[in-house]
């Protein structure tokens, strides 16, 4: 790669998640880390870092040595010149598939490396088919799901098929996932982006149905194994010994992680699945229910724009308090099946996991590509697990994001004993 300006270049400097990520560099990065900030407004990104200064004055060299690139995210020509400039560009500017694809064609025709949090996975494997040879080619790495989702879930399974081959030179064929406890808020970023994937993903269902009621579907929803099929989206956790429910996350966490597996070949078929712990049946049905409406309103324009003249959701841009941020935590729970082996994984985390612990695993990503890469890499565009492996891995456990495993169930650890759960 030619000498650059720039060894990171953190894109939608202005907004919510983006000047927290600016905050997180300025105060983590290496010294002598050279980042420059972008977005559409030059003035909204210098209220950003004033606004940094005055809350973290340890961090008032590094935000007055960053540049400030200004550039329209739709504009080809705008982010061929971004991705010029910089060794890693780190993107919180979604939706990705409205504003993120041409920076991340501008960063494959550069050989820039570049990583997003975006949980758009059917986007991300269409752009994997039309550019991934390219990318190889460049030897660039395009790393998106670099946020809660789909970080946990994915370096989770890459950390129990490592250990499923270590100790018992077996592959690993499933892994159950279970969000036992969970604080958290959300952005109106975040909102928007949910709001157009639920479009496209009802878009694909019903393009889906049409053509098997026509003849012409030529294959199926990607095959799983019995463990996964034979359960109900309300059911009952026998490892556990508690009622389980829909998560969320569990649909776009479920691709990420097959897709690894397939690439990585953890094992024939490998299949994960995730779901929600509740307190009993009845909660665990009116949580899902609750998740119903939520996609029922956010999916249609006319209840969406209703809820945001409420207040009752944030706007693009908007989040939740520092405050708030700080007293969230989750803790996710993998039980793992290998051939002839059932054992256990925990990934947890001690702050908001949609924002600072999204935040923390962004930035990490980044400084991993601009200082850890090497000949494991996987250049082309894949998840973390897949592009960075266990280099990004070590990174958050030096941060202190808890990947355990073992052959007993494990506790989470958290920073502060009213945050521990199981």
């Amino acid at each position: 790669m030619a000498s650059r300006n720039y060894d990171i270049v953190i894109w939608g400097a202005s907004g919510f998640t983006g000047s927290h990520l600016v905050e997180y560099l300025a105060l983590n990065a290496p010294s002598g880390t050279r980042i420059a900030i972008g977005g559409r407004n030059h003035d909204k990104i210098e209220q950003v870092r004033s606004r940094i200064a005055a809350k973290c004055p340890g961090a008032v060299d590094a935000l007055n040595a960053m540049d400030i690139l200004v550039g329209n995210s739709q504009s080809a020509e705008d982010m061929r010149f971004v991705a010029s400039q910089t060794r890693v560009v780190a993107s919180t500017v979604g939706p990705y598939s409205i504003y993120g694809e041409q920076l991340i064609r501008a960063c494959v025709e550069e050989g820039t490396d570049y990583c997003d949090i975006t949980a758009e996975v059917p986007w991300v494997q269409k752009l994997n088919r039309e550019l991934n040879e390219k990318a190889q080619a460049k030897n660039v790495h395009i790393v998106s799901m670099c946020g809660f989702d789909c970080i946990p879930a994915d370096l989770g399974c890459l950390m129990l098929a490592k250990y499923a081959k270590k100790q018992f030179d077996e592959p690993l064929l499933h892994v159950k996932g279970s969000i036992v406890g969970i604080i958290g808020g959300v952005s109106g970023g975040t909102l928007a982006t949910l709001a157009n994937e639920l479009s496209v993903q009802a878009k694909r269902v019903v393009k889906h149905m049409c053509a098997k009621i026509t003849g012409g579907a030529s294959g199926s929803l990607p095959a799983t194994n019995g463990k996964e099929t034979n359960r109900w989206v309300v059911h009952y956790d026998k490892t556990l010994g508690r009622w389980q429910t829909f998560w969320v996350m569990s649909t776009i966490n479920a691709m990420a992680t097959k897709w690894a597996g397939r690439v990585l070949q953890y094992g024939p078929a490998f299949s994960y699945a995730e779901s929600m712990t509740s307190r009993n049946w009845l909660q665990a049905v009116g949580q899902g229910l609750g998740f119903l409406y939520v996609g029922l309103f956010m999916f249609f324009s006319l209840s969406r724009n209703l809820l945001y003249a409420l207040r009752i959701i944030p706007r693009p841009g908007q989040g939740p308090s520092d405050e708030f941020m700080k007293k969230g935590y989750f803790s996710l729970h993998l039980e793992a099946f290998s051939q002839n082996k059932v054992f256990y994984g925990k990934v947890s985390g001690s702050s908001d996991p949609g924002y600072s612990e999204t935040i923390k695993y962004l930035g990490e990503s980044a400084l991993c590509l601009a200082y850890d890469r090497d000949s494991s890499f996987r250049p082309g565009i894949y998840p973390p697990s897949v592009a960075m492996g266990s280099r990004l891995l070590e990174r958050l456990r030096e941060k202190g994001c808890q990947f355990d495993v073992g052959m007993k169930q494990i506790p989470a650890v958290h920073n502060g004993s009213h945050k521990k759960t199981a």
